[in-house]
């Protein structure tokens, strides 16, 4: 099957559309943004250029119009030099040691987003740390034709069901118990397989 490679830009504006009944609050996280870019003193052409997004996309975040997929969270943070955590406005603390409950979790993006992900975040609370920790839980079928890409490195580990793993061009399927570790410039997406969704921890490197 032949996809069209879309551009980064395309790729990350393709997540955007608001979510309907999510427990994300984008008005929220859109204010932080505005909030946080202003008091760096920088304008959206500036943040744009940092982050490797467009102007339009970051205005319709500010504005609540868009919310912004895991790729862009990461991409604004790092141009704030903060976490994701940081970004959305989570109580964090200096300690070495970071321990989040089950009910803890922290909800990202949920069923139902234009992406289709669902994700908790599981080391909110930690300020200073080089890893990126997510449980993801991939949507049966992939409802925008898009590929994430952001800086680092990514490490996915299946708990439970199935998924397929894509790249432009090669697909891999993974079971509970199986693992991929890749390079995250590279374009890539995944979905459940089966009856039931999976559940993945993924793990992201600055």
């Amino acid at each position: 099957m032949t996809r069209t490679r879309k551009t980064r830009n395309q790729r990350s504006e393709a997540a955007s559309s608001s979510i309907a009944g999510s427990n994300v609050d984008a008005p929220s996280i859109g204010d932080r943004i505005r909030f946080m870019r202003k008091q760096r003193g920088m304008t959206l052409d500036q943040l744009a250029e940092t982050a490797s997004l467009t102007k339009s996309y970051l205005s319709k975040i500010e504005r609540g119009i868009s919310v912004p997929s895991i790729a862009t969270a990461l991409k604004v943070a790092g141009s704030f030099e903060m976490s994701v955590g940081q970004l959305l406005g989570e109580e964090q603390s200096d300690e070495s040691l970071c321990v989040v409950r089950r009910s803890e979790r922290k909800p990202f993006m949920r069923e139902g987003s234009a992406s289709g992900y669902n994700y908790e975040m599981v080391a909110a609370p930690k300020r200073f740390k080089t890893m990126e920790p997510f449980i993801m839980r991939p949507p049966f079928e992939f409802e925008i034709d898009q590929f994430f890409e952001h800086v680092g490195e990514e490490f996915i580990f299946v708990l439970s069901g199935t998924i397929q793993f894509e790249l432009p061009n090669r697909q891999v399927v993974l079971k509970a118990g199986d693992a991929i570790y890749f390079d995250s410039h590279l374009p890539h997406r995944s979905r459940s397989l089966g009856k039931k969704l999976a559940e993945t921890l993924v793990v992201v490197a600055k």
